[in-house]
């Protein structure tokens, strides 16, 4: 089949490139999570050698009063050196955390203006094309499946943390005063903030900070004692292998507690810039209300109950699905994730009333999902066989029925101006559907499966009906890359 030339588009690059700055492998280490391991290796013996400055200055000042004369005046210079000296430490940590927060913060507002839109159908619209153009992006086979998601799945969770804040809020289900007094303030107070933004206490004291917290909620993984469980003393484990229960209650410990290290002390509060004290008091007062509701988000992310943790707890379910890292990864298995939900919820890990909200915002099928389904003709009878089509909606009909894009048509790969919405007894993941095909040969099927992939001779032993396709390759060509753009929608 010729798709065009592969390549990204200058979206896909934008995605990938955020995805590099959360979390990537590279000789410069200049991610989130690279600076992040660096900061955890060096922050003890940054402590250490900021402790040994202000102890030294300390026994200068007690020799000082007990010294007289030349040797006054010698422990007072080597005094004055060593107060300088942990000045100049105490500053350039500062300024080193102050860079951090700088960068993250600004990494959390390139997501927001990619996916916030100018109303409620353009947000999701524009979400939907992150969501799945970070699961397109991804492979579905092979051995790079586990390292990939891993890199993803931060940027992938914090947009759907985004989009549940959104439903729970409409729905009137977030009872959190901080969020609540915030979403219903205006937008009219002109105080200028970091960027020559315009302060919107919405956006900026809520949204953002979600978005902070949700790509830092696993950043305690750093931590070198974190590291030691998943690689080993020596670096040779498999980080992705299931751990024992044991290792595992470490981690997870280790994890939450080194991460919330890193937001208040690694992170911390921003810092006033400007003349005005009234200014300075309002800024320094609404930096620590959001630092503790970013703290409140990542504590109460552990046990949420029906609390504001839900925002991150339920899309880190949902994100564990759809980009695992587990060895057993299985594309086809994706759909399942509603069933994990399901499960969690029953255990008593989230809220009922979250977990549905998400489900109603995204379905089952993941967006970027290869449906497979029974076409209909001009009177509405189902054909003998099966076309493409890839999830590029959310807020489905329901969260079985997903919203997609024609692929193929007559058998044919196509750039589609056609979008449908596959019902359940017209999609070959559900047994119901699969059922009325096998009446139809296996040669006719064997000639559908020809025409539909690429290097059929390395693929003959696939599922003669399949419950779903990978749209990876497919989505590799740069012509493919914008699903988004409109579409006339009918059911199947």
């Amino acid at each position: 089949m010729n798709l065009g030339k592969i390549a990204k588009s200058s979206y896909s690059k934008a995605v990938q490139s955020l995805i590099h700055r959360i979390y990537d492998q590279t000789d410069v280490q200049d991610s989130l999570y690279e600076q992040a391991l660096k900061y955890f290796i060096d922050a003890e013996k940054l402590q250490e050698q900021q402790t040994a400055a202000e102890q030294e200055a300390y026994l200068f000042r007690q020799r000082l009063q007990q010294a007289s004369g030349a040797d006054q005046a010698k422990i007072e210079q080597r005094l004055q050196q060593a107060e300088k000296s942990l000045s100049s430490m105490n500053h350039g940590l500062e300024e080193l955390r102050l860079a951090q927060l700088t960068r993250l913060k600004e990494l959390c507002y390139t997501i927001f203006e990619l996916v916030q839109g100018a109303d409620f159908e353009e947000t999701n619209l524009l979400s939907a094309k992150m969501l799945g153009t970070i699961q397109l992006l991804s492979p579905t086979e092979g051995k790079q499946v586990a390292r990939s998601n891993q890199k993803s799945k931060h940027l992938y969770k914090a947009v759907l943390a985004l989009r549940l804040l959104d439903r729970l809020l409409l729905d009137g289900k977030i009872t959190n005063s901080y969020v609540l007094k915030r979403y219903q303030e205006d937008t009219a107070t002109e105080i200028e903030v970091t960027g020559g933004r315009c302060y919107q206490p919405f956006r900026d004291d809520v949204q953002i900070p979600l978005l902070m917290a949700a790509l830092i909620q696993d950043i305690g993984q750093q931590h070198p004692e974190a590291q030691r469980i998943l690689c080993g003393e020596d670096g040779s484990l498999n980080e992705f292998r299931v751990l024992d229960n044991p290792d595992r209650v470490t981690m997870l410990q280790t994890n939450y507690r080194e991460s919330l290290k890193y937001l208040t002390q690694a992170l911390g509060k921003d810092r006033y810039v400007g003349n005005s004290k009234d200014e300075r008091d309002w800024f320094d007062r609404n930096e620590q209300e959001k630092l503790g509701f970013m703290v409140t988000l990542l504590k109460n992310s552990v046990k949420p109950e029906q609390g504001i943790g839900n925002l991150l707890k339920i899309p880190q379910i949902y994100t564990s699905v759809v980009l695992s890292t587990k060895q057993n990864y299985s594309y086809e298995t994706l759909p399942k994730v509603g069933l994990v939900i399901d499960k969690a919820v029953e255990k008593g890990m989230c809220s009922k009333e979250a977990a549905d909200a998400l489900m109603q915002i995204t379905g089952i099928f993941p967006q970027g999902f290869g449906i497979t389904y029974i076409p209909k003709d001009s009177d509405r009878q189902d054909l003998d066989r099966y076309e493409y089509a890839i999830v590029t909606s959310l807020y489905p009909p329901h969260p079985h029925v997903p919203v997609c894009r024609m692929v193929t048509r007559n058998l044919s790969y196509q750039i589609s101006v056609m979008g449908c919405t596959v019902r359940v007894e017209n999609n070959l993941f559900f047994p119901q559907a699969r059922k009325k095909l096998e009446k139809i040969k296996p040669e006719r099927l064997k000639e559908i499966l020809m025409q539909l992939v690429s290097n059929y001779e390395e693929r003959k032993d696939m599922d003669l009906i399949p419950k779903c396709w990978h749209p990876d390759e497919y989505f590799a060509y740069a012509r493919n890359q914008n699903l988004w753009n409109k579409a006339i929608n009918q059911n199947i």
